[in-house]
């Protein structure tokens, strides 16, 4: 009697286990954000001449004010607000190597052969003159996958933690 009670606690506590994992997961706003973001960021190098400098300002200053902004209405931790749980989420050096490898390589393919890839791309898509745009689109969907891509291992690296 006692291993039937072990094991539907058990069965109990991992069915707990899983609803939160997944109240935890960002919903997909938040991805479409990233990408609207970075994207747009971009974009608007085309429309208004900003040199590198001043674009990454405005982009940082516009998030440091989102954040803050979030920060004061809700609280600490926006991500986890967001959520709609407090998650905590531990630094897990394989998932930062992955991460950061791939980042890497993404940077190094950018600085290499970005700017004549996106007026290639501009071109042959019909915008000769926003090639800018083109590596918002790009860049964006390259954040944003990567920023799945690191929630994803995080959440892989949780599950075989041992209980």
């Amino acid at each position: 009697m006692d291993e039937q009670q072990a094991a539907e606690a058990l069965a109990t506590v991992r069915a707990h286990e899983d609803r939160t994992r997944r109240a935890a997961r960002l919903p997909w706003w938040v991805y479409a954000a990233v990408f609207v973001l970075a994207a747009g960021g971009m974009a608007l190098n085309d429309v208004i001449s900003l040199s590198g400098a001043k674009l990454v300002a405005v982009l940082v200053l516009v998030v440091l004010a989102v954040v803050f902004a979030t920060s004061r209405v809700n609280g600490p931790a926006p991500l986890g607000r967001v959520r709609g749980v407090q998650r905590r989420q531990p630094f897990v050096p394989w998932v930062f190597g992955v991460v950061a490898f791939i980042a890497g390589l993404g940077a190094w393919l950018i600085s290499r052969y970005g700017s004549e890839v996106t007026h290639d791309l501009a071109d042959a898509v019909g915008l000769p003159g926003y090639p800018n745009t083109v590596a918002g689109v790009l860049y964006g969907a390259a954040f944003t996958a990567l920023f799945a891509l690191s929630q994803l291992l995080l959440t892989v690296a949780q599950r075989r933690q041992p209980a």
